[in-house]
């Protein structure tokens, strides 16, 4: 029974390609099968994208409000400075310093007890103003990712340069308030250097005068010193005259230019634009790994994917709901049945009592060998309907494991049995026997799960045109490959999107190694999951068959 099939030499030569190509055609990408991979998994990455949006929307809006005002005063350059002597004394403002000293304690301890005295604010409010200016006073300047009150400069193309004063609070007037208060504390600290530096210039003025004149005193002078001290002395006059009018009018080098509006809407927190933001973030990312995924770890999604590889594809399930075949008939299922088993029975062609090995790759999940099982049946029933006599054996799994098949025959308790040598078979139609792997309905024994079954299978399919061996899938349990010398080969059913190719490549190593000849594969589409499938019945009610049978018989 171990002879070759005339697609042996087929598959013999797709070993050798294998072993010889396999790394290349792992990294070959296929557009078509990468997207069909990801759309297995794009309602889940649709489902946490979602999650991810609704979570920062509802975290957004837990957060407290905060609102923003803003106060601009205008900087003077030197030349604006009125006299000489005022351009000369009073040093401007480069863009980075108002920052550097708005951060600073010249600034922000007397903003603090201007805050802290000022009733215009709600006493909550204006704590919590205070406790976050003290962490950012005690802060370093990095670590603080917003601060409560910030500048940023606005050059312009003339002489002075405009700077905006950012103030942050809880409320809109507090925010308003906030960023007239520091607008003026840091008016007030310019007008405070600007007197410190007129007032040392009029003492070294007043001094350099009071040296011009103890010179003048000096007897034996000559006409052109005496004019050079008394012009000298005169500019002194004129310098301390214009820092006195400097004193007096207290200028620096910022001026007000508006003072800060309540305003409507807070900053933060902006709920549907987090939301919004980290809804698509998460989809670009689970987009990405899911597409990352597919490439490295690719499944077989059509049967290109298979023709690619040099396998022989003798069917194609279409994609339909479980048990659709045998309650409606559908006529797709039915032409697929056919084909396949046309297709079967040319490859089987000289093959006296054939044995047919019909397993899956992996399991994915819980139940998943019910598609196995299903086809199994259904391609046996197709057998019965065109005249042959067809035996399907249960190869038995894992010690402990149920059967598949009591779960789908629910309501045909009452099947006939029949004796096969010493074991008892299930007829589930005229011509379509099974023996499953352990008793079912109180009826047959546990045979398959025996050590010489290999040598009962022998005797067993002289009475049959076509044994099917229904086993577990291959790379879980090495049942079906021990059974490879009483088989005339394997019959591999691939699903499309839970059978990766690199599990079907360790399959067929395995196959290979055993010298059991690979008859073709079957692709799957069946949308159905493993647990309807297991779950839903294979056969009508008995009541119907007696009914049936009975209408024939009359």
């Amino acid at each position: 029974m171990s002879a070759p099939l005339p697609s042996a030499p087929q598959f013999g030569a797709f070993q050798q390609d294998l072993r010889g190509q396999g790394q290349e055609t792992e990294l070959e990408i296929n557009l078509v099968s990468l997207w069909l991979g990801m759309r297995r998994v794009l309602p889940l990455v649709v489902l946490v994208a979602a999650s991810l949006a609704l979570a920062a929307y509802l975290w957004t809006r837990a957060q407290p409000v905060v609102y923003e005002a803003s106060a601009t005063v205008i900087a003077s350059s030197a030349q604006s400075q009125i006299g000489v002597v005022g351009g000369t004394v009073v040093s401007p403002l480069p863009v980075a310093t108002v920052e550097k000293v708005l951060q600073s304690p010249l600034v922000l301890r007397p903003l603090i007890a201007a805050i802290q005295d000022n009733a215009a604010i709600a006493p909550a409010e204006r704590q919590e103003i205070v406790v976050n200016l003290e962490q950012e006073l005690s802060a370093a300047p990095a670590a603080s990712r917003q601060r409560t009150v910030s500048v940023s400069a606005d050059p312009v193309t003339g002489e002075n340069s405009v700077y905006t004063l950012h103030a942050r609070a809880p409320s809109a007037r507090a925010a308003q308030v906030l960023a007239d208060q520091a607008s003026a504390v840091l008016l007030a600290w310019d007008a405070q250097r600007t007197s410190r530096d007129v007032a040392l210039a009029r003492t070294n003025f007043t001094l350099q005068l009071a040296q011009v004149d103890r010179r003048l005193a000096l007897p034996g002078l000559s006409t052109l010193e005496r004019q050079t001290l008394v012009y000298r002395r005169a500019t002194m006059q004129d310098n301390l005259a214009q820092l006195a009018f400097l004193a007096s009018a207290r200028t620096g080098s910022l001026k007000p230019l508006s003072s800060a509006v309540a305003p409507v809407d807070p900053v933060s927190p902006s709920a549907a634009r987090n939301a919004a933001l980290l809804g698509v973030l998460g989809l670009i990312l689970g987009t990405g790994l899911v597409a990352v995924w597919s490439v490295m770890q690719p499944y077989i999604q059509t049967e290109d994917d298979l023709l690619g590889l040099g396998l022989p594809v003798l069917g194609l399930l279409p994609g339909r709901r479980a048990g659709r075949a045998f309650r409606q008939r559908d006529s797709v299922a039915q032409d697929a049945l056919g084909f396949l088993q046309m297709r079967l029975l040319g490859a089987l062609r000289g093959k006296a009592h054939p044995v047919v090995l019909v397993a899956g790759v992996r399991a994915r999940g819980p139940g998943d060998g019910a598609g196995v099982s299903r086809l199994t049946t259904e391609l046996a029933i197709s057998l019965a309907q065109s005249g042959k006599r067809v035996l399907i054996v249960e190869v038995a799994g894992r010690r402990g494991e149920p059967s598949l098949f009591p779960s789908m025959l629910e309501g045909s308790e009452t099947l006939p049995w029949h004796p096969l040598d010493h074991v008892q078979v299930a007829e589930l139609r005229e011509g379509v026997h099974l023996l499953p792997a352990a008793p079912y309905a109180g009826r047959g024994t546990e045979q398959t799960g025996r050590p010489d079954l290999g040598q009962c299978l022998r005797s067993w399919s002289q009475s049959y045109d076509l044994v099917l061996l229904n086993t577990p899938p291959l790379l879980d349990q090495a049942q079906g490959l021990t059974l490879s010398e009483q088989t005339d080969g394997v019959l591999l059913v691939v699903r499309t999107g839970r059978t990766s190719l690199s599990d079907l490549r360790r399959v067929l190593r395995s196959v290979s190694g055993v010298g059991l000849p690979l008859v073709g594969c079957v692709l799957d589409r069946t949308s159905a999951s493993p647990r309807r499938m297991s779950s839903t019945p294979l056969l009508p009610p008995i009541t119907a068959l007696a009914e049936a049978r009975t209408g024939e018989t009359r």
